[in-house]
């Protein structure tokens, strides 16, 4: 995540399903947040919320939430909690750094990944927002890039009893497609020890899939009655299979 992105089309998906698997769970937010990267021209996606006709509908106070936070400018994760739009849930926004020697950039990433956990203590709902997503297979922490991604020592460390994990991951051009890349990261994160792993993927504006990790009944229920709401945009994979809507 980057203060920049606050208020996009991503957003509008992330924080809908989130406030669909919210009743009755305490939600933890690590944003995952990444230094504002200006030379770059994305975070753009917000033109979706000139189209309210299409869009609205979806979480109606949500859109109106997060068109007003676009149109007066106000875009990063701070304006996104304090609009409320996630009633008592709990927020880690401490930067990742990007900063200093390989070692110290590693350094830095352990002590923040310490402040991470104690912030989620108690949660049992907690969402992962990385910019990518998923570690790629040259991820090492003491990258400049590593900030924009979820280590899978990570995951298992805030692997909990009683615990779900809601992780955010940018789907690639990796072979075979992106169902095959949901089968591949589900298989992995069953190995990794989470009994189950459902995806919710969005073909909103870009393909991003959502790894639910360890949900009880009534949440995957409640995650693939969200899907089934927004024509098309979302589509459920129970348990990480290939086959869509099943």
């Amino acid at each position: 995540m980057q203060n920049k992105y606050a208020g996009d089309i991503g957003d509008y998906v992330k924080l809908a399903l989130l406030r669909a698997l919210q009743p009755e769970k305490r939600v933890g937010v690590a944003w995952w947040l990444f230094p504002d990267e200006h030379e770059t021209g994305d975070g753009q996606h917000v033109a979706y919320l000139e189209n309210p006709q299409k869009w609205r509908r979806f979480d109606p106070a949500l859109f109106d939430g997060l068109e007003r936070m676009v149109s007066s400018n106000r875009r990063s994760v701070r304006a996104i909690q304090d609009a409320g739009f996630l009633s008592n849930a709990v927020f880690c926004e401490d930067i990742l750094s990007v900063d200093g020697t390989t070692a110290e950039r590693a350094s830095a990433r352990t002590r923040w990944f310490h402040r991470v956990r104690q912030a989620m203590a108690g949660c049992n709902l907690v969402f992962l927002d990385p910019d990518n997503g998923l570690e790629p297979a040259t991820f090492s922490f003491g990258k400049r890039a590593a900030g924009k991604s979820v280590a899978l020592s990570e995951l298992s460390s805030l692997n909990e009893p009683g615990r779900t994990l809601l992780v955010y991951h940018h789907q690639t051009r990796r072979k075979g497609g992106h169902l095959a890349e949901i089968d591949h990261w589900a298989d992995r994160l069953r190995a990794l020890g989470f009994a189950s792993v459902d995806a919710i993927r969005s073909s909103a504006y870009s393909p991003r899939a959502f790894f639910l990790l360890n949900a009880d009944a009534s949440m995957r229920a409640r995650a693939q009655r969200l899907t089934e709401n927004w024509d098309g945009y979302l589509t459920w994979h129970p348990d990480g299979y290939l086959a869509q809507g099943t």
